[in-house]
């Protein structure tokens, strides 16, 4: 976790302002805290300054907490959102989690906020490494394929003598067709002659037999 957070809050009451700042305090909690009242404010403190955790009361008059949770799963999708509220119920907790909030905290149990923050930070940081993993994972992956394709290839590639048709084999020595397959496949080789190389080195004979 960073030493010192930066925390964005959503409030319009000054006295709940300066409780949460006093329960930050009290927590022990490094953190630099901006508060806005509005929503342009909201909206623009969000492009100024990216948090690293939002808190937010949820029954402002003009711009209410899920809006506010909405605009910030827009603009900072992994930064945590925590709900500061004095008003709860079984409702409202779980429609703010299905929204995609990190917690709540209750005005009148403040001594929980940093512990929530604390956990819901610990939380995003392990999501980040966890995608973090999976990207390197998925990234190695695309790399053995990319070779092993590479290698099909090259491994399939005969080099060959335009002339004498030798083979050159991987350490760059030359064999004969015959010694190249033998040494590989164990193939015992017998010679004949096929009949067009017959009619070319034995004409002769080839029109004896006719």
């Amino acid at each position: 976790m960073q030493q010192v957070l930066r925390i964005l809050m959503l409030e319009d009451d000054n006295r709940d302002v300066t409780l949460i700042e006093q329960a930050l305090r009290q927590g022990g909690l490094g953190c630099h805290l901006e508060s806005v009242r509005t929503k342009p404010e909201f909206v623009a403190a969000l492009q100024s300054y990216p948090p690293d955790v939002i808190l937010s009361d949820h029954g402002l008059p003009q711009f209410d907490g899920f809006a506010a949770l909405a605009r910030a799963r827009e603009d900072c999708p992994e930064t945590p959102f925590i709900f500061v509220t004095g008003e709860l119920g079984e409702a409202f907790a779980i429609e703010s989690f299905e929204q995609g909030a990190a917690d709540y905290v209750l005005k009148s149990r403040l001594s929980n906020l940093v512990p929530a923050i604390q956990r819901a930070v610990r939380q995003a940081e392990d999501r980040h490494h966890r995608r973090e993993a999976e990207a390197d994972r998925e990234r190695l992956i695309r790399e053995l394929q990319a070779a092993l394709a590479r290698v099909q290839t090259l491994s399939s590639l005969l080099p060959i003598c335009a002339s004498c048709k030798k083979i050159r084999d991987e350490a760059g020595a030359w064999w004969t067709v015959e010694q190249y397959l033998e040494a590989r496949t164990g193939t015992t080789f017998t010679h004949g002659v096929c009949p067009e190389c017959a009619e070319t080195l034995f004409p002769e004979a080839v029109k004896v037999v006719r």
